[in-house]
């Protein structure tokens, strides 16, 4: 068995693998809502009060793994500790306290990494990869069965919803605010979009899965080959005009994402239009598998 603990901007997730001729396979995953985003002031540095949440989290994480013997794990942070001022001091300080040694992806990295954990399960053989996480958002490219081009944005679902909502649901001026945040971002990254495909467009990550949920709870079970795009369009109309009725849903299907989910489906909303993505499928591998498996390739482990 082999573990990766995913240190995100909202969640720090642990998951557990068996490894073995079939492949990796999930055994276990068990997650923390931790918000450390919420922790870093204007000057880009995390707080104590921030510092000690992510070595509680990691240490009940390191307490869980001891039931495991044998059990090697693999932590890494994303845009968590990629965007500090003063990450150095919050890994020695987790180090210290828990044994775990934190390794931090580049926006790129973690790009790829998505893409080499979904690739197993994407149909086709080009199309647009995006992963909408709490404080950064990865689009890649991949045409003909391999990553053509990767992009990091500095703007996820949480970072999107500090910028621009003041409650919880956004106002229907804060929706046209994120719209616009959303499409100025995304739409940089890629300025020379059309020499690739976005159809499909390939969901990783919370926000799609979250997405994805919402999708069945309001529409049923997704057609094979992906739900239409147009749904996130549907999603934020219906943030505007009934807010009460979409707050329920969201309550009974993902009330862990209440403040994020918005926000999130705003940046997939964007891509989909600035790149044309006209039906979307969500891949349930990403970043951890991608991960993992690349570190285990390092040992000279094909799996």
């Amino acid at each position: 068995m082999y573990s990766v603990i995913d240190i995100g901007s909202n969640t720090i997730r642990l998951a557990v693998y068996r490894v073995d001729s079939e492949g990796i396979t999930a055994i276990l995953n068990n997650k923390y809502t931790a918000g450390l985003a919420a922790y870093v002031g204007k000057d880009g540095e995390m707080s104590a009060e921030g510092i000690e949440r992510l070595a509680g989290v990691m240490g009940r994480f390191r307490a869980a793994l001891d039931l495991l013997p044998g059990c090697e794990c693999f932590p890494f942070a994303t845009a968590s500790l990629r965007n500090i001022t003063n990450r150095a001091e919050v890994i020695e300080r987790v180090r210290e306290a828990t044994g775990f040694d934190i390794r931090v992806l580049s926006g790129y990295e973690e790009a790829m990494l998505d893409y080499r954990g979904a690739v197993r399960s994407m149909p086709g053989e080009e199309g647009l990869l995006i992963d909408v996480g709490g404080g950064s958002t990865e689009l890649v490219f991949f045409k003909a069965g391999r990553a053509a081009a990767a992009r990091s944005v500095q703007l996820g679902s949480l970072s999107l919803f500090n910028r621009c909502v003041s409650g919880i649901i956004p106002t229907a001026g804060e929706l046209a605010a994120m719209k616009n945040e959303a499409r100025r971002a995304l739409g940089a990254a890629f300025p020379d979009a059309m020499g690739f495909s976005a159809q499909p467009m390939c969901g990783v990550g919370g926000t799609a899965r979250g997405a994805l949920a919402l999708y069945r709870g309001m529409a049923g079970e997704p057609p094979e080959g992906g739900y239409e795009t147009q749904f996130f369009a549907r999603v934020l109309r219906q943030a505007q005009d009934n807010p009460k009725k979409l707050t329920r849903r969201i309550l009974k299907i993902a009330p862990e994402r209440i403040h994020t989910i918005l926000p999130g489906i705003t940046l997939l909303s964007a891509a989909a239009e600035l790149y044309g993505s006209r039906t979307v499928v969500t891949s349930p591998y990403g970043v951890r598998e991608g991960y993992l498996i690349s570190v285990l390739e390092n040992r000279g482990i094909r799996v």
